[in-house]
This record gives C-alpha cells, structure tokens and sequence, in this order.
C-alpha cells in the first residue's frame, strides 16, 4: 500500500506479510503464522543522495511479534519454489527491498497478497558426533559404566581402572574417560583384555611408548590417547 509520509513529505509504502515460525529441527509451527505489516519511506530515484529506510529493519519487526524469540539466534527466511530456504538480508534496506522485490515478482507498490516468509531458529549447538561404532550386534549381558545403556557395536574396556570399566562407543566418541587408556574390541575378544593389560603394565615405564605407539592384539585395537 501506497501513501504520503506526512512528516517527511516522501511516499511511503507499507507491505503485508504472511509470517510462521521454523524451528530448530527444521519444521514449521502450523500454529505460528501471523500476519504483519512493515513500512519503509521510498527514496527519490532521481536524487542519488536520497535513499529508502526505514525506522526498524523487517528482521526487527518480524520480532516484535514473536516478542518470545527475541533472545534466540534467529534470520528471516523466504522458501522458494524449489523448498529452499533464501535468507533475506536485512541489514541493509537496500538489500532487503531488492530481495522482496523478486520474491514478489514485481513492483512493491502494487503488491496484490502477503509476502510469505519465515523467522527461522538457527541451532547454535555442535552436530552430533558419528556414532557408526553404536552400530552392530547389541551385547545384552554389557552396560555402559557412564551412561547405563545397554552396549550395541563395539565395546570398550578401561587398561587402567582396577575394576571392569566399560564403555558404549557414543561415550568414547564423546571422550567421557580420555583420562586413560581405552582398547575397543572388534569382535567377541573379551578374554584377552587380561594379556592386553599385562602389554600395557609393561610399558609403563616408557611412558612415551604408551603415548604414541597403537598397539593391535588380534582383533582387538587399542587407542592410545
């Protein structure tokens, strides 16, 4: 919609959207649609020192809707015909009016229905770590000393702890017993976790060989830290 800024003698134009929510895990809130409307004073095109703006950028708008995501790392999106997800800029109107104006496939002045786009949770969490050695026979009679799930894949087993120190590959991975030295059994190698002690006391003494040296006992591999 077109009108006169009454303060500054300039046209202005306000726009409609059509806003939802994107979560974290991707998917849209079907009960988060709302629709809004943001402003901005068109520049004179014929006066190069003479720019659009706007009081608040769209991003800050779309925000103040969703007053619950202001602390949340978020951006505004566009999903295109194709699924994908465009980020808008809206730093800069500029950027911003030049991205509404091909999502709207024309003039923004004549704009005959909302605008659709998204505010998009952005996670600021690390990507799970691969947990391919979870994958595999599940060993009911074996329980993670950390986590306290049943083992499935490969089994790990403490050199140093005096008692039977076990782990699951997810904990291994997530390095929640780096303090020591840990042997992971490819196969049904249990027994030999003895004799593969005994190697390790061995060469305590050489405290650079257990540092740098991996040894292989069978199936057996032992990952030195």
């Amino acid at each position: 919609m077109l009108s006169l800024n009454p303060i500054m003698n300039m046209p202005e134009v306000t726009l409609t959207f059509k806003c939802g929510v994107i979560g974290a895990n991707g998917q849209v809130n079907p009960d988060s649609y709302k629709f809004l409307t943001w402003s901005y004073v068109a520049g004179n095109s014929t006066v190069s020192d003479t720019a659009s703006f706007s009081h608040i950028s769209l991003a800050q708008r779309v925000l103040s809707v969703y007053p619950h995501l202001a602390d949340e790392t978020t951006r505004i999106v566009y999903v295109d015909e194709e699924n994908d997800r465009i980020a808008i800029p809206c730093d800069n109107i500029k950027e911003t009016l030049a991205a509404l104006r091909v999502i709207s496939k024309g003039h923004l002045d004549e704009q005959e229905s909302p605008i659709r786009i998204f505010i998009q949770l952005v996670s600021t969490t690390s990507a799970p770590a691969s947990t391919g050695n979870c994958v595999g026979n599940a060993h009911h009679d074996l329980l993670c000393s950390i986590c306290k799930a049943e083992i499935t894949g490969f089994v790990y087993k403490c050199l140093q702890c005096d008692n039977d120190f076990t782990l699951c590959g997810r904990c291994d991975t997530a390095g929640k017993h780096s303090e020591h030295v840990v042997v992971r059994f490819v196969g049904d190698q249990l027994p030999s976790l003895s004799e593969m002690k005994q190697i390790l006391s061995s060469q305590h003494e050489d405290h650079s060989a257990v540092e740098t040296t991996k040894i292989k006992l069978k199936t057996c591999t032992l990952r030195v830290l």
